[in-house]
């Protein structure tokens, strides 16, 4: 004690100083190294070859670890106290660099070598490829070693930094694996250029079909890939490489002109087999044009026996010869015209005839195309006859598509103007073919021009006009094989330049549709790749070099035609070097009466120019009188629909006249997508149109019976007009594989779909489904991802589902089960995911993905989107897809709440039937009438909660009387009907129940409290929720946060009630209201009474960039594998999850939170899709939601009604007067009696209460927040942060002194309310109204001031620091020898003084920091309140002024003064 240590005051504090920020550096090495200590690799199995893989996400925290370390470890590098572990730190950093880049090049090395793996180990590859695969089974043997001596030894730094040799071994892996790689794609490219259709395969496909080179009959499955009709093959029973015939995919026979050898290498023999199909048809065709030749050659004997390809041929060649002949014989022969157009006619009847047949379906197909097409034919003939063309060399004659056969050329030339065209002699099938309009014709004209100028075509025009399948119908008129590519965003130049390359060899034709979603840098590209291969058919090139330096033979027959919807959202504007390369074709609404004409004569209906026009003027009336809803497609698409509909009607139909076919069809598939108010409107029009028709419902007794068993098992009631929207979506999915069910949330849309599904089943058809919700991933995790380094393709969900499909239907196929698969998609529609969708959709039913896989739809398959709205939808997709509207008038309360009674005890049950009955239609009313819910909601939301409630409160043990259950039923009422609304609404429920007067509610209710404000006891009698408000203690033995405390009261004590009564049924409760009416408090509260060891608890705060892969890993993080992808909360227990700020995930610019789509999904499917395996659903079981969020609006986001659905949704209100008063009585009371202050003081607390709650009333209703004044948000947290602030002080510091407290009373008020006004008057406003407020209040006692002048300000950093003594011992932290006691201070002086001497440490302890303050009043008083905000716990703050005002500054100040580190987070916009 002796020691004169003040004389080395500043050598000591030096010496304190250094031990303590090194002991900082130790701690944080410290942890560094347990870390590392116990990260460890985790491995995965790899096929059947054991444990050979790094798991990908355990890696990847490994490397975001290594990244949060290397920031800790560079700040430590440059403090400047390291010396000591200067070593140590670079050390760390060394081997956590040489850790990180081994890491980063396995993962490189482990892709790469799956990749290649599939490739090289086995199959008939690595026979010829014998180098690359030796070179890869060295490779593979030392991969195999090097995973080996990691499980060995798994701690990754010790694994990494042990072996100086594995980066180099890496390294060389790494490169020997991308020689390999190099030489497969030089052997793909090579293989592709010999077997040109290669190029519109993916590399995994094309990888299948060389692996399985031995084995030709495995070129099956494949054929459909690179032929238009070719299904398969028939191989020679016993010679196995032979191939005799084929048979297309309209089971069309057709035997080979001669046998093709599968030997050798695959695309060598393949590409024989294109040549001998295209030879086999063409010589079909020569026999087929000798015949007409004959004398007694019959046109329908020869139509019954050929293949459907030859017949039309042969019409059209027949058509073209006797057309020219009669036009050049014409001024000789004046009857010719007439007598040829007679010869039509009659040839059109018969086919017409043909159709009233029993035929099979190909048949049926075969002489509808017949007359589709020869009823063009008979038109154009007949214009030429009315108008008099004389002459075959006529435009009108010219401009059409005739067709010649040269026997001395022994080929077959289209002609269309005067445009010559090979026929290309593809298998076509029977294909439905396109019926031909001036429209058509005026398309086909334009592409023939602009292929022979060598241009591309760009047919560009609204959905529905018939861009694309007029393109492929012009392929099929040429006999040219048209691969169709539906284009997204996923597109890029490498797969693009791929198809093009492949086309320029080929010769075939390319749609690419909708070709303007691609992105514009990639439109760049592709315009310069488009340029290259026109600009070699222009100079009539035999070869030349593309984009990519490769040697292209170019096949001059090929045509790049794009088609766009202009304007629509997502679509780009085209380059202009992109543009100069294509011809526009401006395709608008086609003459549709003419393709209805067309198509009814197909079908078979005499009087089809009549129907015609009935169905042509009803949906202009449509179009022009119902409401214009974004649902209605009146389009061509539509149309189609139900003109095949009317086919397949008539032939089952066959006693019933043609208009009423018609007229029930037209009602049949409209009906289902009507909005109530059009349905009445559209019944009218059909009937002007069809006058005294009455039509009868279509039974579908063994479905009905079928869906009224489904229906008792799932426990529902068969309520009417939902049961209709079932049979509108039977009808429906029975002519269309996509549909759209939409409508509100709580309409049925989901169980109608299971309903449907199981009674199919009941009916022999297993019908199974696929859900998932598109929205709760990515468009990559979705379709699939190109890897771009080493061009590997990873399938998304969806796409992997697909392929399931199809498994599924070739597996049912050979079984011989009947079997249908729904793939429903369940979630928002925006024009991004579901446009890639549209090839799918429409007549292609391909799937195209970005790595070239072009996926055919099964059969058996439907596309069904379950969504709220399609708002976001393009027309391009409406029209594609057959509607069912689910209006909320589908399913009334009356069905959801009678399905409940049904379950309930009889006589119970009725009776709160009878009760609900008397009430819920009034109180609805009452509702959307008279109150303002602070949460929108539909009727069905209001019944669930009101079941809900009363499935908590009723109890199976317990006799109840008729008074019991209206107590009951009349609590559950309020508290579902009022649960969202304000005090001053609730108060009209409660006057509706008052002026029934036949009503059980209390009587004799005191003023000021209402029906609200009682419940139903166990013994059924109404009781006070005040009787079970517990009185308020501090708890003695903890410490806990003032934010915390929660002080019970009427308010938060039912809340809770209601919470617990839910939570017991594992429903999802989501509690609303104004920021600091307790939400986030109450539910944490009601947290912690779960027993951990049963019942786990966590909490997931939700904010603006919140995203749904997010959500997935921090769910699967909480829970672990039971059974197979079963997944629960550890050790079997349970677990409640509790969503704060559920509201708060942004907003995308289609209106969707994709954050919740996931959370919604988790909710309803009880799960999620891995996203590591994709297409295995995951299932979550044991999980419970609570949720919290502000009230929507203002700028505050909302949650989807199909989210909302899944919540029993509660608002907090803001607590009474009373009730505030009680809440901050019992806090100051119990704090007052801890700190001895004397009664005096006391008692100006208790009055300071109440004058705190008027001030925080005045001002809340005075100062409104505006754009410009923003931050005037006053709400409950205010009044707790005011008394947060006066309870800092202790009674030494208030020396029992009623002003000092005044005065501390006036400082915190202004603190908290009055520091975020901006203008003086503001201020002045609220000094005045603050005395007026204490003088009404504290009487004569408050004597303060008014004048800003004579303001106290309080801090907590005035005291000096105290000395170091022995007694203090070894662990004391020098933070705390500075006294924090706030208190006023004492001159502005004093405290200048106190600020100098903290910034100049400051300088001298922080490295870098050179700050120079001038210590102004203004700049001081900043600062205290700066300081003041700090120092409380969870003290956050937002400062608004100018550039320049000291923020930056004195924030640093503040918190190096509070003991705090400052890091600067730059939020500028970068955009």
């Amino acid at each position: 004690m002796t020691i004169p240590l003040m004389k080395s005051r500043e050598e000591i504090e030096d010496i304190s100083i250094t031990a303590q920020k090194e002991r900082d550096i130790e701690s944080k090495l410290f942890s560094i190294e347990n870390e590392w200590r116990q990260r460890e690799f985790k491995f995965a199995s790899f096929k059947n070859r054991g444990e050979l893989l790094l798991r990908g996400q355990e890696t990847s925290e490994i490397l975001a670890a290594i990244d949060d370390s290397n920031l800790i470890l560079a700040a430590l590098a440059s403090n400047r106290y390291n010396i000591f572990f200067k070593n140590q730190i670079q050390k760390y950093i060394a081997d956590l660099a040489i850790s990180a880049e081994i890491l980063t090049k396995w993962m490189q090395v482990q892709n790469l070598w799956i990749y290649l793996e599939a490739v090289f180990v086995g199959g008939d590859i690595a026979k010829q490829m014998p180098q690359e695969a030796r070179r890869f089974a060295n490779v593979d043997k030392t991969w195999i070693k090097l995973v080996s001596k990691a499980k060995e030894n798994p701690n990754v730094l010790s694994c990494c930094t042990s072996d100086e040799t594995l980066l180099p071994l890496l390294n060389n892996m790494l490169e020997q694996l991308e020689l390999c790689q190099k030489s497969l794609a030089g052997y793909l490219e090579a293989k592709r250029g010999v077997f040109p259709r290669f190029y519109f395969l993916s590399d995994p496909v094309m990888l299948e079909i060389l692996g399985q080179a031995s084995d030709p009959s495995k070129i099956q499955p494949y054929l459909s890939s690179f032929t238009e009709a070719v299904k398969y093959v028939e191989f020679h029973a016993k010679e196995t490489d032979r191939i005799l015939s084929m048979t297309t995919r309209d089971d069309e026979k057709i035997p080979f002109y001669k046998d093709i050898l599968a030997k050798g290498q695959v695309e060598e023999w393949l590409n024989d087999f294109l040549r001998t199909h295209q030879k086999t048809i063409h010589q079909c065709i020569r026999r087929s044009v000798e015949k007409m030749t004959y004398e007694d050659f019959d046109l329908n004997q020869f139509l019954e026996q050929e293949i459907a390809q030859l017949c039309l041929l042969v019409i059209q060649i027949l058509w073209t010869k006797r057309s020219e002949k009669a036009l050049q014989e014409a001024i000789i022969n004046r009857n010719i015209m007439n007598e040829t157009h007679k010869y039509f006619l009659d040839i059109l009847n018969q086919f017409i005839n043909k159709t009233t047949l029993d035929l099979t379906k190909y048949q049926r197909l075969k002489y509808e195309t017949l007359i589709t097409i020869h009823l063009h034919q008979r038109d154009i003939f007949q214009e030429l006859y009315i108008t008099g063309i004389r002459s075959d060399l006529d435009f009108d004659w010219t401009k059409q598509c005739r067709f010649y056969f040269r026997d001395d050329e022994d080929v077959l030339l289209v002609k269309i103007t005067d445009v010559t065209f090979i026929y290309d002699n593809e298998a076509l099938g029977c294909p439905e073919r396109l019926v031909i309009t001036p429209l058509t014709d005026r398309c086909y004209i334009s592409i023939a021009q602009a292929l022979a100028m060598s241009y591309g075509a760009s047919p560009a025009g609204p959905a529905g006009t018939g861009k694309t399948e007029t393109t492929k119908d012009m392929a099929r008129t040429l006999g040219k094989y048209c691969i169709v590519q539906n284009c997204s965003d996923q597109f890029d130049y490498r797969g693009l330049g791929k198809t093009f390359k492949g086309l320029a060899i080929s010769g075939c034709w390319g749609c690419f549709d909708e070709f303007n979603r691609i992105n514009l840098p990639v439109l760049s590209v592709a315009a310069q790749q488009i340029h290259c291969l026109l600009q070699a058919k222009r100079e009539r090139r035999k070869e030349f070099i593309f984009t990519d330096s490769d040697k292209v033979i170019l096949n001059d027959t090929f045509a790049i035609i794009i088609t766009m919807n202009p304007g629509y959202a997502g679509r780009q504007e085209l380059p202009e070097n992109l543009k100069i390369n294509f011809r526009s074709v401006a395709m608008m609404v086609p003459d549709r009466q003419i393709i209805m004409r067309v198509k009814l004569a197909s079908g078979g209906f005499l009087d089809n120019i009549n129907l015609a026009q009935k169905f042509f003027v009803l949906y202009k009336c449509c179009e022009d009188q119902l409401s214009k809803q974004v649902h209605y497609d009146y389009g061509l698409r539509n149309i189609t629909a139900v003109l095949r509909t009317l086919g397949s009607v008539k032939r089952v139909r066959t006693k019933d006249p043609e208009d009423t076919i018609v007229m029930r069809v037209l009602r049949d598939m409209n009906m289902s997508k009507l909005i109530d108010e059009d349905e009445q409107l559209f019944l009218s029009l059909l009937e002007d149109l069809f006058p005294g028709i009455k039509l009868d419902k279509e039974k579908y007794d063994d479905l009905q019976k079928a869906i009224k068993k489904k229906v008792d098992e799932e426990g529902l009631i068969n309520y009417n007009d939902w049961n209709l929207k079932i049979i509108q979506l039977y009808e429906t999915q029975r002519v269309r594989h996509g549909i759209m069910i939409l409508g509100p949330s709580g309409a049925g849309k989901t169980k109608a779909c299971q309903v449907l599904m199981g009674a199919l089943t009941n009916l022999g058809t297993h019908t199974r489904d696929y859900r998932m919700n598109p929205k709760s991933i990515t468009a990559s995790q979705m379709f699939g991802i190109l890897d771009v380094a080493t061009n590997d393709w990873t399938d998304g969900i969806f796409s992997t589902l697909w392929r399931r499909t199809l498994k599924a239907y070739e597996i049912s196929t050979k079984s011989g089960i009947q079997e249908s698969w729904w793939i429903i998609l369940d979630g928002p529609v925006d024009a991004i995911w579901i446009e890639n969708l549209n090839s799918v959709l429409d007549d292609n039913k391909l799937l195209t993905l970005a790595n070239g896989d072009r996926i055919p739809m099964a059969p058996n398959v439907k596309l069904i989107f379950e969504v709220h709205n399609i708002d976001n939808a393009s027309p391009a997709t409406v029209s594609r897809c057959g509607m069912i509207f689910m209006s909320s008038t589908v399913l009334p309360w009356r069905p959801i709440c009678q399905a409940w009674i049904n379950k309930q005890i009889k006589p119970i049950g009725s009776y709160i039937f009878e009760i609900l009955e008397k009430h819920f239609d009034e109180l609805y009313k009452l509702l959307i009438t008279k109150c303002l819910p602070k949460m929108k909601v539909y009727e069905c939301n209001y019944i669930k909660q009101i079941i809900d409630l009363l499935d908590g409160l009723l109890n199976k043990d317990i006799e109840y009387t008729k008074v019991y259950l209206e107590r009951l039923t009349i609590f559950s009422l309020m508290w579902s009907m009022g649960a969202l609304l304000e005090l001053n609404d609730r108060t009209k429920l409660e006057q509706y129940f008052i002026n029934r007067g036949d009503c059980d509610i209390p009587k004799n209710i005191i003023q000021g409290d209402s029906l609200f404000d009682y419940l139903v006891n166990d013994d059924g009698q109404w009781e006070h929720w005040s009787t079970r408000v517990e009185l308020w203690e501090y708890p003695k033995n903890e410490k806990i946060e003032f934010a915390s405390i929660l002080v019970p009261n009427i308010d938060n004590v039912r809340i809770t009630y209601l919470v617990n009564i839910l939570s017991k049924q594992e429903k999802a409760v989501l509690l609303i209201g104004e920021p600091g009416t307790a939400k986030t408090v109450i539910i944490t509260s009601y947290l912690k009474h779960y027993d951990s060891e049963q019942h786990l608890t966590r909490i997931i705060n939700f904010s603006s960039i919140t995203t749904s892969n997010f959500i997935q890993k921090t769910i699967e993080n909480f829970v672990d594998k039971r059974v197979a992808n079963t997944f629960g909360p550890s050790f079997g227990r349970k677990m409640t999850i509790f969503i704060d700020d559920i509201n708060m995930p942004i907003i995308n610019s289609w209106g969707d939170q994709e954050a919740n789509e996931i959370l919604r999904q988790l909710i309803e499917q009880k799960g999620f899709y891995s996203l590591i395996k994709p297409g295995d659903f995951l299932s979550i079981i044991d999980l419970q939601f609570l949720a919290a969020m502000c009230h929507p609006g203002g700028g505050r986001n909302d949650i989807s009604e199909r989210l909302k659905r899944h919540f029993f949704i509660l608002n907090c209100t803001l607590p009474s007067n009373n009730a505030v008063d009680h809440i901050f009585s019992s806090i100051a009371k119990y704090f007052c009696n801890e700190r001895n202050f004397s009664n005096d003081i006391i008692n100006i607390v208790e009055k300071s209460i109440s004058a705190t709650r008027i001030l925080w009333q005045t001002i809340k209703g005075k100062f409104l927040p505006t754009p410009a004044k923003f931050h005037y948000i006053f709400n409950l947290r205010d009044l707790s942060r005011i008394w947060e602030g006066i309870l800092q002080i202790d009674s030494e510091q208030c020396q029992n002194d009623i002003e000092q407290y005044l005065q501390l009373w006036k400082h915190e008020c202004t603190r908290v309310l009055a520091d975020r006004l901006i203008l003086n008057t503001e201020k002045e406003w609220f000094r005045k109204e603050q005395c007026k407020i204490a003088k009404q209040t504290f009487g004569d006692i408050y004597k303060i001031p008014i004048q800003e002048e004579a303001e106290v300000y309080y801090a907590n950093f005035l005291r000096e620091e105290l000395e170091v003594t022995d007694e203090m011992g070894d662990d004391i932290d020098l933070a705390d020898l500075v006294p924090k006691v706030y208190e006023p201070i004492s001159s502005w002086d004093t405290l200048r003084t106190k600020l100098l001497t903290s910034m100049t440490k400051m300088n001298e302890e922080i490295r870098g920091s050179n700050m120079d303050l001038v210590f102004f009043k203004d700049a001081m008083i900043h600062l205290l309140r700066i300081s003041r905000v700090i120092n409380m716990p969870k003290g956050h703050l937002l400062l608004v002024g100018v550039g320049g005002s000291g923020k930056q500054s004195l924030t640093k100040l503040a918190s190096y003064i509070a003991g705090s580190a400052t890091i600067l987070n730059d939020m500028r916009a970068t955009e």
